[in-house]
């Protein structure tokens, strides 16, 4: 038997999302990057009005003040502040204080003139938003200590104004008080999402409470009664013929396990049943010999190869991929059942290849020819394939089915050995 799962594609996390919001993280920057290097290299070109004692942005200046020359020392300071703010995200403290040291270096080497605390801005309301206060106070301390002071510091003014402090200090109360406002609006919208959210999934449960309720007056009670007949005549026919007992004995096995199955699933489990059900293991790869020994009894010929651990596997896969393989032979069983089924279970160190193949015996593709039946028609009715493409893709994964040339089917299913990382 040859399977065909080399042309499936592997799997791959979904990172659509990730990319995107790292670069609308980086984006942001480059308006700050603009302003931080662009705006204050030409600001420090510009002379106007003012006292000399501060920066254009503190409200100095004197007539006739000349430009500032900046060498390649202060461009270097000006852009590592803002190389260093696409990172603020994952380590917000350590950018935090490399903004602070590149914008207290240029104001120390060029006399701070211009937006050259853009960067530093940036990486105050970051810092702050993530929690990190203790380390905004200390940063907003130093600037308030030094910038306002640098050009008295390097001789290149008497003294710093007294508007040029009050600026710098109005300058970091507004950046934190901004940035609570947006904390607190942001953190109240994200809790107002949580909250439909659960809305919306308790309203869920409750609908899909009552359908199962429903679902389970409509369909327990025929079970019961297919399993409890198969047992009468299995008690009162002693004299039927072997096949006949075997098949009877079939049916009530598997309308029983059937009949917990349905119960466990739709949560509507009885008292007496409970201690029941929690026996029952949960349906998994482990349980696909007795799936095949099942489809057996009811008289399919069908064969299974399972290769690795199926304890291996995600709970979520391990399950889905047992569904998709039992509705595959159900599939079979139903469509072509004078067909010969193969099931293939390869469980790998990343992904789990699931293959269920059927393929006409002699006698059924002479059966098939004469009725006028073209392969293209085994199996293509119901909504099988499409609640098997839905579990395979819930769980990361794709699924395949076609007819064979030959008559048959195939089915062919990859999934994710665990459940696919999602990116926050």
């Amino acid at each position: 038997m040859t399977t065909d799962t080399q042309a499936a594609e592997p799997h791959r996390p979904f990172t659509g999302r990730t990319g995107r919001l790292r670069f609308a993280r980086i984006g942001r920057v480059v308006p700050v990057a603009v302003v931080q290097i662009v705006v204050t290299l030409a600001a420090s070109r510009w002379s106007g009005a003012g006292d000399g004692s501060g920066p254009p942005w503190a409200g100095g200046g004197r007539p006739g003040l000349e430009p500032v020359d900046v060498g390649p020392l202060a461009v270097v300071l000006l852009v590592a502040g803002v190389v260093a703010l696409p990172f603020r995200w994952r380590w917000p403290v350590a950018v935090l204080a490399v903004s602070l040291g590149t914008t207290i270096g240029y104001a120390l080497v060029v006399s701070p003139r211009g937006p050259f605390v853009a960067a530093l801005t940036m990486a105050l309301a970051n810092a702050w938003f993530r929690g990190h206060r203790v380390a905004v106070w200390v940063a907003a301390g130093i600037a308030v200590v030094v910038l306002p002071w640098a050009d008295t510091l390097t001789g290149r003014a008497p003294f710093a104004s007294t508007t040029t402090v009050t600026l710098c200090l109005a300058w970091l109360t507004a950046t934190v008080a901004i940035t609570e406002v947006v904390r607190v609006r942001v953190q109240r919208a994200t809790e107002a999402r949580r909250a439909r959210a659960a809305a919306e999934r308790a309203r869920a449960d409750d609908e899909r409470v009552r359908i199962a309720r429903e679902l389970h007056d409509s369909v327990a009670h025929s079970m019961s009664l297919i399993n409890l007949q198969a047992g009468v005549a299995l008690h009162l026919g002693g004299e039927l013929p072997e096949p006949t007992q075997q098949a009877l004995t079939s049916i009530r096995d598997t309308s029983k396990q059937a009949l917990v199955e349905l119960r466990r699933v739709l949560g509507v489990l009885r008292a007496v049943d409970a201690d029941r059900a929690e026996r029952t293991p949960t349906p998994g790869l482990a349980r696909v010999a007795d799936l095949v020994e099942r489809a057996r009894a009811a008289g399919l010929d069908v064969t299974a190869e399972v290769h690795g651990d199926p304890s291996a596997i995600d709970g979520v896969v391990d399950r889905s991929a047992f569904r998709i393989a039992q509705e595959s032979i159900t599939n079979v069983m139903k469509h072509a059942p004078d067909h010969r089924a193969t099931l293939t279970l390869d469980i790998g160190t990343d992904v789990v290849d699931l293959v269920v193949e059927d393929e006409p015996t002699a006698a059924s593709d002479s059966a098939r020819r004469a009725a006028g039946v073209p392969p293209a028609l085994f199996g293509e009715s119901g909504n099988g394939i499409i609640g098997m493409r839905e579990r395979a893709i819930a769980v990361g994964g794709e699924l395949r089915a076609g007819p064979r040339p030959d008559g048959g089917w195939t089915v062919v299913a990859r999934l994710p050995s665990g459940t696919p990382e999602r990116d926050a």
